[in-house]
């Protein structure tokens, strides 16, 4: 901040200088000191909030922009401390949903796309991130891929890491899976050294981990996690000094199992709101943290403690001091909104400027260009059906599936499957199909193969190249013919999800931006979603949102059994498991 910029702030606060903004008579959310203000001017030095008091103590001049929010609540800009911004949404299109809500701050976890393509992409979403309007902060990626000895992806090397755990906007090191730190895995613990050494945050994902390896991960330095689903679990992270945030968003909804916290006396400095990637519909629907915010008060908590859970707090957290609260010397990112009931954003203020008014962006959010190599960046090339044959020279086989066990977990099932052929054939009427995963970045990869149960597909297949961690290509089936067609039309795409029947695509949506990221705008990235759904649907399937559970059913960052690049895993017992059970 210059000489120049603090005087002229001394001057507008001392009611010398006309504000550039002024916000008049409207009722001041204090999140310092946990109270409601009535009838509250605020004021504004270019960048800098200067005056928050009552009428009076300053005055506008002829070119002081002056909103009226009398009957309206004024509240600082709000933060998403956790999200995943670099999969299926250009910036451009989240942020006008995201800023226009009142949304000022995001903080986003990078691993999807450097687990995809590597350094290049990180630096390609930094520079995008850099060209909104919006403030995004990152994290670095800690562990690309956090199971080497089991999966494969693009791979991010400690030089490139600290290069970008070194700048300015990187605020920690992202999530890192607990048994990785627990078990001295040394790439995580000099990642977790380099963020010491920085003073910045250690993200956590404890799911899982009880006693004696809960403790050794907080032990190690991990800062926060987002991982807690009842309040046992909140209150213990919560009493072993970490950040707990909660999580509200596309991938789980906590609020409900976390509500008891509301009606405890336990200080909440430490909890924050988050949406963990944010629903695209509740974006075009109901906006971002905002709808958070209000389905906390709606869970019991008090008003002023859901504001600053989605405020002061995360600002305080990542030691954004210039964020987080409307005060004297604060940087100006302010919301007016219609009430607590609704949180209905009236006008967003952020650095000094008004972006956006009932609901509705007023300056452009630029479009990044991304580079010619961010496209085709699905290497495979076309496959043919026999690829997904399992041999065998026996009439029937007992094999180990990975079934369905929840949105995002899954578990180890057994079937008795026939042969034909000489190969092992799926059997619907059990909800066993065939599964496949390929190594994307190669061209003549060839597919871990075996079974999913418990996904409902009577006939057709999907395939899907946004799979946690690694994104690699998934794709489930019955038959051989629309795997094939499936994975090809994937390929043609350069990345995306579809669903295909009888040789014919019954719906997709393409990712074609390092096969993770759309071209197309909100609502059509909603609409063909919408779509991908109704046709895994028709082909029989009741799993509530198979985007999400597709996406999951590789992943090695929860129980219990997965398909990777490189065979069956037990993720439990952390080692590859047969197919066939003798």
């Amino acid at each position: 901040m210059k000489t120049n910029e603090i005087t002229k702030t001394i001057k507008v606060a001392r009611g010398e200088t006309a504000p550039d903004l002024l916000i008049s008579g409207g009722d001041l959310v204090n999140v310092f000191s946990a109270e409601i203000n009535r009838d509250i001017w605020v004021g504004v030095a270019g960048r800098r909030i200067a005056y928050v008091g009552p009428a009076g103590g300053i005055k506008p001049g002829p070119e002081t922009k002056v909103i009226e929010a009398k009957g309206a609540l004024i509240m600082p800009g709000l933060i998403d401390a956790h999200t995943h911004l670099d999969s299926i949404f250009r910036l451009d299109q989240y942020v006008p949903y995201a800023l226009a809500s009142g949304n000022t701050v995001a903080v986003t976890e990078m691993a999807t796309i450097a687990n995809a393509v590597g350094y290049h992409g990180v630096t390609c979403f930094l520079e995008e991130a850099a060209a909104q309007p919006m403030r995004i902060f990152t994290l670095a990626p800690p562990l690309i891929p956090p199971f080497p000895e089991y999966e494969t992806s693009a791979g991010l090397d400690f030089d490139q890491f600290e290069n970008i755990i070194s700048k300015d906007n990187v605020l920690g090191v992202g999530e890192s899976y607990w048994p990785r730190v627990v078990d001295l895995d040394e790439r995580a613990l000099i990642r977790y050294a380099a963020a010491f050494d920085r003073g910045k945050t250690r993200e956590g994902h404890a799911a899982g981990a009880r006693g004696n390896k809960f403790m050794a991960y907080c032990a190690a330095g991990t800062t926060s996690c987002h991982e807690a689903t009842n309040l046992d679990e909140v209150l213990e992270r919560l009493r072993a000094g970490l950040a707990v945030m909660i999580r509200e968003g596309f991938v789980r909804r906590e609020l409900p199992g976390v509500a008891g916290l509301a009606q405890t006396k336990v200080d909440l400095t430490n909890v924050m709101l988050v949406t963990d990637l944010a629903d695209p519909e509740d974006l075009l629907s109901a906006g971002s943290m905002n709808e958070l915010v209000r389905r906390a008060i709606g869970h019991g908590f008090d008003p002023i403690q859901a504001v600053q859970m989605a405020s002061i707090n995360p600002a305080r957290y990542y030691g954004l001091r210039d964020l987080g609260g409307v005060g004297p010397g604060k940087l100006a990112d302010i919301i007016v909104v219609e009430s607590f009931d609704t949180m209905r954003c009236q006008q967003v203020v952020l650095d000094g400027k008004v972006v956006a008014e009932n609901g509705k962006m007023i300056i452009p959010c630029p479009r990044y260009q991304y580079p010619a190599e961010a496209r085709r960046t699905v290497k495979l090339k076309p496959v043919t059906p026999e690829v997904f044959q399992l041999p065998s020279d026996e009439t029937e086989v007992t094999v180990r599936a990975v079934g369905y066990a929840g949105e995002t977990i899954t578990k180890e099932v057994t079937a008795t499957l026939k042969t034909s052929r000489g190969v092992i054939e799926p059997d619907p009427a059990q909800d066993v199909i065939r599964m496949a995963v390929f190594n994307r970045r190669l061209e003549d990869a060839r597919p871990s193969l075996g079974f999913a149960a418990g996904l409902g597909l009577k006939a057709g297949a999907a395939a899907i190249s946004l799979t946690w961690d690694t994104n690699n290509i998934l794709a489930v089936g019955v038959s051989e013919s629309d795997l094939a067609l499936a994975v090809n039309r994937l390929i043609e795409l350069d990345g995306g999800v579809l669903v295909v029947k009888d040789g014919a695509v019954m719906a997709e949506l393409p990712l074609p931006i390092f096969g993770l990221i759309s071209e197309l705008t909100m609502p059509e990235i909603v609409g063909q979603y919408r779509k991908v759904e109704k046709a895994w649907h028709d082909l029989g399937s009741t799993i509530p949102r198979p985007f999400l559970t597709l996406q999951t059913y590789c992943f090695t960052g929860l129980p219990f059994i997965r398909l990777t690049d490189q065979g069956l895993v037990d993720i439990r017992r952390r080692r590859f498991v047969p197919l066939q059970v003798k």
